[in-house]
């Protein structure tokens, strides 16, 4: 049984995508990976995904658009919609994933493959590695504010270059979380491409041109980099134990109540002392601070004051703070990253 469904040329894409977002969500009804052949005889391809998670639509809206066109290029184009159910879900665009689902973009050449998800992504994987492939791109959303930023996942000049091309903001990624882009970044040139939150007009536009900018590169870069590249550093999450809200008082509802805000400082530096959030006066430190050997560094960065507030030891420059609760629980609150 397949969990991925295919289509082949515009005569089969384009039927789909006359009507409204649910309605075309509705129609493709599961995860689906779909080529637009090149102009050129030489068989040569790249791909873009989008979706994978259900809530982050401005991908999908650019490459909506950009298949209604009907326009075509060089190469193959190679595109994968991901997670239709979580979208369709209280939607469209509801849910990053479903309960009972893994998400998308943490199920790429993980071990065993017996799961939908894994499957549908060896699925993909086994596609690529049947074509010449050039590059690649996945365009997501953040849950909190963020600038427009393009994540790394190696130091390999051409995907420097690659991210360079497509932003001038860069985050190099160091852990192995089984996403669309540490594995086809195994095979070709590939980042992420985190637009600014989902929702918003102008982040959409972004993606589209983010898109045309990737479609129409001559060839990918090997040299030149992103203007500010960072790296990560450390991974701060909510201890499962604790019960929190972002923002409101302390009550018996909750352990701690983290600042509001905060998500406005990613990319820019915290100073010493700065104030993450409220426990009760004597409680232990609420968050767990990892490096990326997955050692506890939780003491060196952060602290309770006898006041009850969760402060930073030292300056740091948080990426990708998010300010939903959910997204808290199922990958962290933030990360720590240093200027490259």
């Amino acid at each position: 049984m397949s969990h991925l469904r295919r289509l082949d040329g515009l005569d089969e894409v384009k039927p789909l995508l006359d009507a409204d977002d649910h309605t075309v969500l509705r129609r493709l009804a599961m995860p689906t990976l779909l080529r637009v052949p090149g102009t050129d005889a030489r068989p040569r391809a790249r791909f873009v995904a989008t979706l994978l998670h259900g809530n982050e639509e401005s991908g999908f809206w650019a490459v909506a658009d950009l298949l209604r066109s009907g326009a075509r290029f060089p190469f193959d184009l190679w595109v994968l919609i991901g997670n239709v159910a979580a979208a369709l879900a209280d939607g469209p665009f509801g849910h990053r994933y479903l309960e009972g689902q893994e998400d998308f973009n943490r199920v790429w050449e993980r071990e065993p493959v017996r799961t939908p998800e894994r499957r549908m992504a060896a699925e993909v994987l086994a596609t690529l590695d049947g074509l010449d492939l050039e590059a690649a791109i996945d365009l997501h959303n953040t849950t909190g504010h963020n600038p427009p930023h393009v994540i790394v996942p190696g130091d390999d000049p051409r995907m420097l270059g690659l991210a360079g091309a497509l932003g001038g903001l860069a985050l190099r990624w160091r852990l192995t979380a089984y996403t669309s882009m540490e594995a086809v970044g195994r095979r070709c040139p590939a980042v992420a491409v985190e637009c600014g939150m989902a929702g918003v007009p102008a982040n959409a536009a972004l993606a589209a041109d983010v898109l045309r900018r990737f479609l129409h590169l001559e060839a990918v870069p090997d040299e030149g980099a992103p203007r500010e590249l960072y790296e990560m550093r450390e991974r701060v999450v909510v201890r499962g134990e604790v019960r929190f809200r972002f923002g409101g008082e302390l009550d018996d509802g909750v352990d701690l109540v983290l600042a509001r805000g905060l998500d406005a400082a990613n990319f820019t530096m915290l100073l010493a002392g700065t104030t993450l959030g409220w426990v009760r006066p004597g409680t232990a430190v609420p968050l767990r601070v990892t490096d990326m050997a997955d050692n506890d560094v939780t003491d060196a960065v952060l602290d309770v004051a006898a006041d009850g507030r969760v402060v930073l030891r030292h300056d740091a420059t948080p990426v990708m703070m998010t300010r939903d609760e959910q997204q808290t629980r199922r990958d962290c609150l933030f990360y720590v990253a240093q200027r490259r």
